[in-house]
């Protein structure tokens, strides 16, 4: 069999195949493939860049600190500001970096476990929860999501992943409670 005849033949059997996913959302997901592909290159370009400023504001009078507290945490795909009163205030605006998030939750003295993309890990499991406990820990209606980590409960945690929003507003936040432990909120 030379290459004329297999490719008449596979051009045969083509047209036996039924196919079930219009063409339009095959082309899309390809373009959602290669974006995907594109981000870490991008990722570490912002990186960069933020490291950069970071050492300019750094090096000028006053950089680091603002009216004598210091600067929130704050990355290009998500901040979090803890308030004087206790209230740790989490505004995401890209799904990135989901560990970096938990460990600044955790160390601004939240238990959190964090997921984006996936579920929530093996050793997590609700926390029985009413309304209005989840409004004493979860105040307001974000994004921007606001924690007061003083109503958590003993033995409870947050976990946090996305909820769902309308192209172009802030990224929401499902909110919800968990046990706390090791292998769940780090505590």
């Amino acid at each position: 069999m030379n290459d004329e005849e297999l490719i008449t033949m596979v051009r045969e059997q083509r047209g036996s195949v039924p196919m079930t996913t219009p063409v339009e959302q095959i082309i899309s997901r390809g373009r959602v493939v290669r974006a995907r592909r594109r981000i870490p290159g991008i990722a570490g370009a912002l990186a960069g860049a933020a490291a950069a400023a970071l050492a300019v504001a750094a090096l000028l009078p006053g950089g680091g600190h603002q009216a004598g507290r210091p600067l929130p945490a704050q990355l290009a795909a998500w901040t979090v500001v803890r308030h004087a009163d206790g209230t740790v205030v989490v505004t995401v605006r890209q799904l990135r970096d989901p560990a970096g998030l938990q460990r600044t939750l955790r160390a601004d003295g939240v238990p959190a476990t964090v997921t984006f993309f996936g579920r929530q890990p093996r050793a997590c499991h609700s926390y029985p929860a009413d309304r209005a406990l989840m409004n004493r820990v979860f105040g307001g209606h974000g994004p921007p999501l606001v924690i007061h980590p003083s109503a958590l409960p003993d033995g409870a945690g947050v976990q946090l992943n996305p909820g769902h929003y309308p192209p172009g507003a802030p990224i929401a936040l499902a909110a919800g409670l968990v046990r706390a432990g090791p292998g769940c909120t780090g505590s």
